[in-house]
């Protein structure tokens, strides 16, 4: 593989990890506003079970944003690192 193709598919990694972020970010605030609705449904039931598995669920999207986080930014200094072996890409 050329340089100049191992700096295309870091880049285009690097692109594909941020709209991820983007995405569990938008994920993150459509169950937050489903745990509210689920909330006020069953506002003095004894059954709480559909609001702790959408906390549940959140807490494993908290997780999976900061393995996506730490993806990126591997992938970023590796972008960093080819870039000053010589002005491989911009």
């Amino acid at each position: 593989m050329s340089a100049a193709e191992l700096m295309t598919r870091l880049l285009q990694a690097k692109a594909h990890l941020d709209r991820s972020r983007e995405l569990i970010r938008a994920a993150g605030a459509e169950l937050h506003q489903a745990r509210a609705l689920i909330q006020a449904a069953l506002h003095g039931a004894t059954d709480h079970t559909a609001a702790e598995m959408v906390d549940r669920s959140a807490r494993q999207l908290d997780g999976v944003s900061v393995a996506v986080a730490q993806s990126a930014s591997k992938v970023q200094d590796i972008l960093t690192r080819t870039r000053g072996l010589g002005g491989l890409g911009n």
